[in-house]
């Protein structure tokens, strides 16, 4: 048995380094190299991807602001459309009411006059069968 290692262990040793530098050299130092290029890409796509949602919510709470104005103009013009709209129809009804009322003025002064013109008819008739009828007693009782 021997103390001191023989050749094939520097051998093999030797080997271990080469192979240790070359995977380093060609594989470990790549592969790490992709592996930063990668997280890097990621975090570049991450922000890009947040001002991205920062614009779209800001476009978006633009967007909401705009529409709530223009609900409000529109509302408002109906209010104002509808208001228009409720003083020309009391204007109308003003109107129509008016001329109901001036109509009916002229039918009750026609009443009135055909009233009176009848009652003068009748004292007239009245006198007149009055004396009829005073003349038919007197010749019965005759």
């Amino acid at each position: 048995m021997t103390i001191f290692p023989d050749f094939t262990a520097l051998i093999i040793a030797a080997i271990v380094v080469v192979l240790a530098l070359v995977l380093k050299t060609q594989f470990f130092e790549p592969l790490a190299r992709a592996m930063e290029t990668r997280e890097a890409t990621s975090a570049s796509a991450r922000n890009r991807l947040r001002n991205a949602e920062a614009a779209a919510k800001g476009a978006n709470d633009r967007l909401e602001a705009a529409l709530a104005a223009a609900r409000k103009e529109g509302y408002d013009a109906m209010d104002r459309i509808r208001g228009d709209a409720a003083r020309e129809a009391d204007a109308v009804l003003a109107a129509a009411d008016e001329r109901a009322r001036e109509r009916i003025a002229e039918g009750r002064a026609r009443l009135d006059e055909q009233a009176r013109r009848a009652a003068a008819e009748l004292e007239a008739a009245a006198a007149d069968l009055g004396s009829e009828l005073a003349a038919r007693v007197l010749r019965r009782a005759s």
